[in-house]
């Protein structure tokens, strides 16, 4: 177990990188497809709420958490007594990392103009943290910096990189049927993404090595190459521990960036010419196609004046020295000071710094199997990648996702089926009654000691003003 310690100094920047936080995103996948989805629907494909049942879709709030790693779980725990078990990392040595996303939305509306137009908006809080590790020793003896050297004296170089982005997003959404005919239907749309971007950092350590000196009665460590850098968004050094809650969020997000994104997408129904359908119900369509590129732009954050790159460690430096040294940071300031005592050279880092956001293409196919089943296939594609050292991205978890649903106006039962972009396979299980959508992306995190992989969503919507759903023009012809 690594337990936290003042002298944990690297392994806290190195096995904390590997560490679980407490923390749609596009990982709704009980929506994916469905023609009930309402305003959700366009976090997935942005010309999908014309084609939805609803005229108007009023989402009162949903939470969503997605996470994946292979290094931590809850020994003795098991969902929802967690607070019998504790967390612990994974043994042995290993590559280390952990890919998290989540999001909360807070009034999403959509409008059906009519049957070909549809208006849609809302607020989305989102973040984004991926973290990874060079290959790293973690055992239950490690209690100080010492132990973890001494677990790791043979490994070449020690190197990782965490990365966190978080903002409050606005989406305007505009989707409309551009043609159909009897057999099918083919609608686009577009989403404008406002940004203001509440929270960046990230910390690199690369290729940190150091050296074993065997003295009579003792055995030091010192650092002999490699560098390293973190930066974080200048807003929260506008904190105030004097003031209130209340205006500390309001001078740190005064202080925000704002940036601007784009999704857009495509989406074709094959018409079933032979059903019928009753009032409230999809479409008849026999299959649902979608392509969709989202979240195309970058989170953009100024630079905090108490960040700093690092390189060239003074090699008389010792494993007591980084003790002394670290023991008693209580600021990023600090923090930085200290670090420029152990390294040589120290350089300034732009006074600006991007992440980039999280976009993929979207491959959907809803196949209709009549009284009320589905099956939906999804295929997202990121067209980042988080595994660059050199480069500050965000990627989706997501990569291929089959949910066979039974779904109706007010009931639906659905069991996504994963395979994550981390070789993770994930059953997931979730439910609709009424305005209430609720599930898990993995039901492992029920078994007695899970590993942190998989998370939930829990969705709140309703149809006001009135019943009637408009369907498309054809719906009526025989």
């Amino acid at each position: 177990m690594c337990k936290r310690s003042p002298q944990l100094l690297i392994p806290v920047i190195l096995c904390c990188l590997a560490a679980i936080q407490q923390g749609i995103a596009q990982s709704y996948h009980a929506l994916h497809g469905s023609s009930f989805a309402g305003a959700a629907s366009l976090f997935n494909n942005p010309a999908s709420p014309v084609n939805s049942v609803h005229k108007w879709d009023l989402n009162l709030f949903s939470f969503q958490l997605a996470n994946s790693t292979n290094s931590a779980y809850i020994k003795n725990g098991r969902i929802p007594a967690l607070s019998d078990g504790s967390l612990q990392m994974t043994q042995g040595t290993q590559k280390r990392w952990l890919h998290q996303n989540m999001d909360i939305s807070l009034l999403n509306a959509m409008y059906k103009i009519n049957s070909a137009t549809s208006l849609a908006g809302g607020l989305r809080i989102r973040t984004y943290n991926h973290i990874r590790t060079s290959a790293v020793n973690v055992n239950d003896s490690i209690v100080t910096l010492k132990d973890f050297l001494v677990s790791n004296r043979t490994t070449d170089a020690l190197q990782g990189v965490g990365i966190h982005s978080g903002w409050l997003e606005g989406n305007l959404n505009y989707s409309h049927v551009f043609k159909e005919t009897r057999s099918g239907k083919l609608s686009g749309g577009i989403t404008l993404q406002i940004m203001k971007n509440i929270s960046g950092t990230y910390a690199r350590l690369n290729k940190l090595s150091y050296t074993e000196t065997i003295l009579p009665g003792d055995t030091i460590y010192s650092l002999v190459d490699g560098n390293g850098s973190f930066g974080y968004s200048a807003n929260y050094d506008v904190t105030d521990n004097t003031a209130g809650a209340a205006q500390n969020a309001k001078s740190v997000f005064k202080q925000s960036l704002t940036s601007f994104g784009i999704s857009i997408g495509m989406e074709y129904l094959v018409y079933n010419t032979e059903a019928v359908t009753g009032e409230g119900e999809p479409a008849p369509y026999r299959w649902k196609l979608g392509l969709s590129l989202m979240d195309i732009g970058n989170n953009n954050y100024i630079n905090s004046r108490y960040t700093g790159q690092f390189s060239n460690p003074d090699q008389s430096i010792t494993n007591q020295d980084l003790y002394n040294k670290f023991s008693s940071i209580n600021s990023a300031r600090s923090l930085r000071d200290s670090l420029s005592t152990v390294f040589q050279t120290v350089t300034a880092l732009p006074s600006k710094f991007s992440i980039a956001g999280p976009s993929r293409i979207i491959l959907n196919a809803d196949r209709n199997l009549g009284n009320h089943f589905y099956v939906n296939a999804a295929l997202s594609l990121n067209l980042r990648s988080t595994y660059q050292f050199n480069q500050l991205n965000t990627r989706e978890i997501n990569l291929l996702t089959i949910t066979p649903r039974w779904e109706t106006l007010h009931w639906g039962f659905y069991l996504p089926v994963q395979y994550n972009t981390q070789g993770q396979w994930w059953l997931g299980a979730a439910f609709k009654a009424g305005p209430l959508v609720a599930g898990m992306h993995h039901i492992g995190l029920l078994k007695r000691n899970p590993a942190l992989n998989g998370g939930g969503y829990i969705m709140l919507s309703i149809h006001p003003f009135r019943k009637r759903s408009y369907g498309s023009r054809l719906d009526c012809l025989d």
